[in-house]
């Protein structure tokens, strides 16, 4: 275990950071979308399978830049995906929270379990920001010495 970390560049441990910001993202969406019966997300099976495939191809970059070496193919198509599979589960979660945004600022201001909602989706939505800024970072750095 101690010669495979000392293997690692700075590439790896941004993408795992990029993995845990996934996690937090995920598991704040999650608590969005139970926090109030009538504020669940629309399409909250999709968004969840797509976070979870975004956070294994994350997993499968790093596997693959291990296995191939620096800036291979394989996790460089990866990284774009989990880049778009996380930008479209942004859009997903922005999508199902119009309408409450626009009564929250609204006429609906009094609405505590709606600002909960509101500040859960903001929470998860910067945390998956947060992600792809730093896969994107990890892409340029080298993952292997």
């Amino acid at each position: 275990m101690s010669s495979f970390l000392k293997k690692q560049g700075a590439g790896f441990y941004v993408n795992i950071l990029a993995v845990i910001a996934a996690v937090a993202a995920l598991i704040t969406m999650v608590m969005c979308s139970t926090i109030s019966e009538g504020d669940a997300l629309n399409s909250f099976t999709l968004l969840v399978t797509g976070a979870v495939a975004g956070i294994l191809l994350i997993l499968a970059a790093l596997y693959a830049s291990n296995r191939f070496g620096n800036y291979d193919f394989v996790s460089t198509i990866a990284v774009m995906a989990a880049v778009a599979l996380f930008s479209a589960v942004i859009c997903g979660i922005i999508m199902s929270r119009i309408l409450l945004i626009s009564g929250l600022f609204s006429w609906n201001s009094k609405n505590m379990v709606g600002w909960q909602v509101f500040y859960a989706s903001v929470t998860s939505i910067v945390c998956y920001v947060v992600s792809i800024v730093l896969m994107i970072i990890g892409s340029f750095m080298k993952t292997v010495r």
